[in-house]
């Protein structure tokens, strides 16, 4: 039977997928999906994926990564946040995006490099990256080094904002605030604002959540940006799951085992989706792309943190 040529691959990426969800557990900061990908880069580059991977690994890519995708819906909330904090942190993702994909065209990066880059800092980082990546069509290089950078930046800025606490005047309203809109992944958030003090924690949290909610505006923007030549864009099946869902997760707290199902369910998918497009990359790949879109993200945080902090001073 054919599909048992499947098997070999989908239980690779499925074995790296529930290996980094036990090494996640081990410090907020480490995120499922980043870890899995680089597992996969580092398998692949050092040890060689197989043919009897391969056909497996990219039924993961085409079938689990998109039914992830789907189930990412199950994880938008946007349950007591006020309208005015609503609006401000809509316009710091507004602001977050154009910037960046305005420098990666000025830095020379390709389109789909520069969506998933600014995707993936706007919103939430690998999740937002690994949801848009199968919308625009992007190559599984773009996919890599676009994960990577942003994981990389996010580190950064997990050790640098306790420091910038210490040496900056933020109230710890304004410390929340520039925490849950500009660091890019819920791990992240929670280990620099606990480094500050427990209160801030569920301030940014709350915050991370919200942003994390505007995959709803994300999903549809990255597709019209990626296809703007085209007459008609088509809206894939995916898409349509994960806004019922997303509708669900916000109207039906009945639902609760489902949702919480539905969530982990979703984040395998996602791992083992990522995992697999880690096994066929080469670093050769990433090393061509150079320090450039790190360094297009990390002007884009920047300005974006000062932004808020003189609007917010200001006004």
């Amino acid at each position: 039977m054919k599909y048992k040529e499947h098997i070999p691959g989908l239980l690779l990426a499925g074995v790296i997928a529930l290996l980094s969800a036990y090494i996640s557990m081990f410090h907020a900061s480490f995120d499922a999906l980043v870890i899995s990908i680089i597992i996969g880069m580092i398998f692949n580059n050092l040890i060689g994926v197989r043919d009897i991977f391969i056909r497996g690994t990219d039924t993961a890519i085409g079938v689990l990564l998109p039914a992830g995708i789907a189930l990412y819906g199950t994880q938008l909330s946007l349950a007591g946040v006020n309208a005015s904090l609503f609006a401000s942190i809509f316009l710091v993702f507004v602001m977050t995006f154009g910037l960046t994909v305005m420098l990666s065209r000025m830095f020379h990066l390709n389109a789909r490099i520069a969506i998933l880059l600014a995707s993936g800092l706007s919103v939430c980082g690998a999740s937002a990256i690994a949801i848009v990546s199968p919308l625009i069509a992007a190559k599984r290089e773009d996919t890599s080094v676009s994960v990577l950078s942003v994981m990389m930046l996010g580190l950064i800025g997990m050790i640098f904002y306790p420091l910038l606490y210490d040496l900056v005047p933020f109230s710890k309203e304004e410390f929340t605030f520039i925490a849950g809109t500009t660091l890019p992944m819920i791990g992240q958030v929670k280990v620099a604002a606990g480094n500050v003090s427990p209160e801030c924690v569920n301030s940014a949290l709350q915050i991370k959540l919200v942003r994390v909610a505007f995959l709803v505006f994300l999903i549809p923007l990255a597709m019209v940006l990626s296809r703007k030549d085209e007459k008609r864009v088509v809206v894939p099946w995916f898409v349509v799951v994960f806004v019922l869902l997303s509708v669900l997760a916000n109207s039906l707290k009945s639902l609760k085992d489902f949702l919480d199902l539905g969530r982990a369910a979703g984040t395998f998918c996602l791992s083992a989706g990522l995992a697999a497009i880690g096994l066929s990359v080469d670093f050769d790949t990433i090393v061509d792309e150079g320090l450039s879109p790190l360094g297009v993200i990390l002007v884009s945080w920047l300005v974006v943190i000062i932004a808020i902090f003189l609007f917010r001073n200001i006004y």
